[in-house]
């Protein structure tokens, strides 16, 4: 059978690989579009999330919206996911063996959509997608601003995740700046895909 990001999302919903499924309410695979050029990736699920079973629905989520809709883009033409597919109780940061249980769905997502640029929004997501990474949660301070190689044809951009930069006024403008420069390398016409 080939692989999907439908196969994806139906395995990752029925999941029980790590001990937050016991917990889950739904699980969030994610959602977008195939052929997205740009993949954004959080932390995991909150509260919102797992009601749902859709990523970034809480006030993250609108203030990300927001931000896209500010660069021409809709939602549905970039693909939003997270590095976990199930929220840890109250919020706490994924645990490694968590992620671990997690990586091989991101990593079907990625390698089915072949995004051009994955925006890691936030430390966690970072520690997952850098090259160099040890699965845990790196300084988004010290890697933003400047694309990361993923190979000859994909760039990683480290970025604050959408809930500290509501937050956190300091951290709204470089959010925004890196999502316009994510959008910028994925070379998205925003007329084109509005």
């Amino acid at each position: 059978m080939a692989d999907s990001l439908e196969l994806v999302a139906a395995q990752v919903r029925v999941c029980t690989r790590c001990r937050l499924s016991e917990s889950r309410t739904f699980a969030v695979p994610g959602q977008g579009e195939l052929s997205a050029r740009l993949m954004l990736v959080g932390e995991a699920p909150g509260a919102r999330e797992d009601q749902t079973g859709l990523p970034f629905q809480g006030l993250s989520g609108r203030f990300l919206d927001r931000c896209l809709t500010e660069l021409g883009l809709a939602r549905d033409k970039v693909f939003i996911g997270s590095v976990n597919k199930c929220r840890p109780p109250a919020n706490r940061v994924p645990r490694r063996d968590e992620m671990a249980a997690c990586a091989g769905y991101l990593d079907r997502q990625m390698t089915l959509i072949q995004p051009t640029v994955v925006l890691a929004m936030g430390g966690t997501a970072a520690g997952r997608l850098h090259p160099e990474a040890t699965g845990r949660p790196l300084n988004v301070t010290e890697l933003r601003g400047r694309p990361i190689p993923l190979g000859p044809d994909r760039a990683l951009v480290v970025t604050y995740h959408p809930a500290a930069a509501m937050r956190f006024p300091s951290r709204r403008d470089p959010f925004r700046a890196d999502l316009e420069q994510a959008v910028r390398l994925a070379d998205l016409d925003p007329d084109a895909v509005s």
